[in-house]
């Protein structure tokens, strides 16, 4: 019997327990909020409100940390490349010193060379001035002194064409006085070998061989003793061929030129001569112009050997007058000029051409060559 009454007490236990709790819950909340939670309540308030406002600023503050940071970074990197370039300069500035007091007192700085400004042409212009030769000029000489003593020089002339010849008519309508032997050998021996007028020497000898006269061997000793004394000398010599080899080589190799080949079997339309150092003063004082392109066909029974062409010797610097290609520079040539301008050697008949072209190519031979003879007493 007793064990059977504990068994029925625990039904209602488990039944009491939990109305129990409820209750106790339900008087915990209707219980009046006392003021002194109510201030513990907002001091929690405020507190998390500073906590919240210290985590902002310590948020702003490391920002602004981070862009100091950086600003001071970049800062420095330009102190850095300031001072680097600061230290090239002054290094520049040491060297440039160094070099000037190494150099002598009196030598001049160099001075800045302004940079080219690339102005752009036509191509037509481009190709022009590509093509011109380089541009000869007369030499600086007072020219009214000059043309004074030319109408005084001492001037011997040899011209194997005397009466119808090319060199008198030049030499007459410049109004220059000369000792004219004609076309006599025997006098121009005598006067080459007479050291000119008052034994002054001759200032300029002209040896034009055209009517296939006999001047050669020791004519043209002759005339390279005078060219050493510091005579010009004009030759004109249609033969080089057959004498080459002879006097008149120590002449040929002094300028600087060589017997090319013989000019033969040429039509008449075809001898044609073309200005090859068109710059030359020889094309341009005292006459312009002149055009070699007129054959007059004068030797028309000798047309089979109208002269002989010329090549220039390795490391030459004469200069070519006259040729029978317009495009070749370096040989061909029927006309040279050499030994500082005195010396000028045409290997052409004159009367091949029309006479008052020759007449001013001559004129023009005498002109030159008689200036590079004043140059030349100018300087001895």
């Amino acid at each position: 019997m007793n064990t059977l009454r504990p068994k029925r007490i625990y039904p209602l236990l488990f039944f009491a327990l939990p109305v129990l709790f409820i209750l106790v819950v339900g008087l915990a909340c209707n219980t009046p909020t006392t003021e002194s939670s109510n201030q513990t309540q907002v001091s929690i308030n405020v507190q998390a409100t500073q906590f919240a406002q210290n985590q902002t600023l310590t948020a702003q503050s490391e920002d602004d940390q981070t862009s100091a940071d950086e600003a001071d970074a970049e800062q420095s990197a330009r102190d850095a490349q300031e001072t680097q370039i600061a230290q090239s300069a002054t290094q520049m500035a040491l060297d440039v010193q160094a070099t000037v007091n190494a150099q002598p007192s009196n030598t001049p700085l160099p001075t800045n060379t302004p940079l080219p400004t690339n102005t752009a042409q036509p191509a037509d212009s481009q190709d022009q001035t590509a093509q011109q030769p380089p541009q000869d000029t007369q030499p600086t000489i007072n020219q009214a002194d000059f043309e004074a003593w030319m109408r005084t020089a001492n001037i011997l002339l040899f011209e194997d064409m005397a009466v119808f010849g090319f060199v008198q008519p030049a030499l007459d309508a410049m109004s220059l006085s000369y000792v004219d032997v004609n076309d006599a050998m025997g006098h121009f021996k005598t006067q080459l070998l007479s050291g000119g007028p008052g034994g002054q020497g001759w200032d300029l000898i002209i040896s034009a061989k055209e009517a296939r006269e006999n001047i050669s061997g020791e004519f043209y000793v002759y005339l390279n003793d005078s060219l050493n004394a510091g005579s010009s000398i004009i030759i004109e010599e249609w033969d080089i061929d057959d004498i080459a080899s002879g006097k008149i080589a120590a002449i040929l190799g002094r300028c600087g030129v060589k017997f090319q080949q013989d000019w033969i079997n040429v039509p008449v339309d075809k001898q044609l001569l073309f200005p090859i150092n068109g710059a030359h003063p020889i094309h341009h004082f005292p006459n312009e112009g002149i055009a070699l392109t007129n054959p007059s066909n004068f030797w028309v029974w000798d047309i089979f050997d109208l002269g002989d062409l010329m090549k220039l010797s390795p490391g030459s610097d004469a200069q070519l007058l006259w040729g029978a290609r317009s495009a070749i520079k370096d040989s061909y040539a029927t006309a040279v000029v050499c030994v500082d301008g005195r010396l000028i050697i045409q290997t052409y008949g004159s009367h091949s051409y029309g006479q008052n072209r020759v007449i001013m190519m001559w004129q023009n031979y005498i002109y030159n060559a008689l200036q590079a003879r004043y140059v030349y007493l100018q300087s001895h």
